[in-house]
């Protein structure tokens, strides 16, 4: 028995730190909009004894409970859902993994309280007083501390901004503490060229554009945002003249952003990244001679 539990506990441990494609599913589909879904996905593994290492089923079922709260059609026949929303965030929050899920998902947890803001607003001005007075609540002490942040709109960026880096300064490639981590991540993320392309895939079993990118900085200690879209509202801005190996490109088709891929030229070459697409999986594309992806090219950023 003792044998037993010792294999149980490493089993559950490696759980706990590895990656898991249904939670993947969860985060690619909140970030498109998909609440409903999302919300029937995270209760089934809420409810599966197998997912009991993970608080991300719990985040994602408060995030969509606030998310669908805002159709009052959906609220006037789901009236508990902020109350649910709350006890769910709160069940996050007591993971023994917060530590890491909190700096991962910044970003989901900035955009929510701002839009929460607006939610309470709307709420009161229909006289939903107890609800309203719940969010304001949720914000005050669940949220404390987090820095309000607009969920990201295509139309802000501007690539002429001033780019923002660590130390203040521009960047300008001379910084020989991550010219090293650089080179590796580059050489590594060439390695995966050929493997196939998996809607929400996040190992080398199959990837997709946001999946392989967050696999290949995770595999350095940089653990980054899991969609594209989310990636790039966490990111350092930088110019995408300016961007080379190691930083990240980033494409829409409409208003949200779709795609990303790795840079792996050196600064002041042509741009050439290293991404999953959809038809031929991880592939090298020189931006340049891209018909498709040049016009979709709309910012660059770095987490290095």
């Amino acid at each position: 028995m003792r044998y037993l539990f010792l294999i149980g506990f490493v089993f559950c441990s490696f759980l706990g730190m590895s990656q898991d494609r249904k939670i993947d599913q969860l985060e690619v589909l909140y970030d498109q909009g998909y609440y409903t879904k999302v919300l029937r996905k995270s209760s089934k593994l809420i409810a599966m004894p197998s997912y009991d290492y993970s608080g991300l089923p719990s985040f994602y079922k408060s995030l969509a409970l606030f998310r669908l709260s805002n159709d009052e059609q959906w609220f006037g026949r789901h009236d508990y859902a902020i109350s649910e929303a709350v006890i769910a965030y709160k069940d996050f929050m007591d993971n023994e993994n917060i530590n890491d899920y909190l700096t991962a998902h910044y970003h989901e947890i900035a955009s929510l309280k701002t839009y929460l803001v607006d939610l309470e607003t709307k709420f009161e001005k229909l006289r939903l007083n107890g609800s309203a007075e719940q969010i304001q609540s949720f914000r005050m002490n669940e949220l404390k501390g987090i820095k309000a942040k607009p969920d990201l709109e295509i139309e802000r960026l501007d690539k002429d901004d001033p780019v923002v880096t660590t130390d203040g300064d521009a960047n300008n490639g001379n910084n020989s503490g991550s010219s090293g981590i650089r080179e590796k991540m580059v050489v590594y993320a060439k390695s995966l060229v050929g493997v196939k392309y998996v809607w929400a895939g996040s190992d080398p079993k199959g990837f997709d554009c946001s999946g392989l990118v967050g696999y290949v900085h995770k595999k350095y200690g940089l653990v980054i945002p899991r969609t594209a879209s989310a990636q790039l509202n966490g990111a350092k801005k930088v110019k995408v003249n300016d961007a080379y190996r190691g930083d990240l490109l980033f494409f829409s088709s409409g208003k949200n952003i779709s795609h990303v891929g790795m840079v792996i030229n050196q600064k002041g070459e042509n741009l050439i990244m290293v991404h999953a697409s959809t038809s031929k999986g991880v592939i090298i594309t020189e931006i340049e001679k891209s018909t498709y992806w040049k016009p979709k090219l709309k910012a660059a950023g770095t987490f290095i």
